[in-house]
């Protein structure tokens, strides 16, 4: 879960976390186009529905096959874990250290 700094009027901060909506179950708000009636921004919405849980099929699918390629996931994890070092160096920075 993302966390964000957020101003609480009083001067001070707060690192409370933010829901993201990635991965999110919620129904897809339909497009604001101007021009365009309900009917069709409702089909827009069932479209993009169906395109994200196509996609999603997808990124399961290959999740699947890289938990299952013992070299693929091997350089993933290596990856993984460069990205987090690169991460921590930023934080570290960041927090002036």
């Amino acid at each position: 879960m993302a966390t964000r700094t957020l101003k609480t009027g009083t001067g001070k901060t707060s690192g409370k976390p933010r829901r993201s909506s990635r991965g999110s179950s919620a129904p897809v708000a339909a497009p604001q186009l101007p021009g365009i009636s309900a009917a069709e921004r409702k089909k827009l919405a069932q479209e993009e529905a169906r395109w994200r849980a196509e996609n999603d099929l997808r990124t399961l699918r290959q999740a699947e096959e890289i938990r299952r390629d013992p070299g693929r996931l091997k350089r993933a994890a290596t990856m993984a874990a460069e990205e987090m070092k690169a991460l921590q160096a930023v934080r570290a920075i960041k927090r002036g250290g």
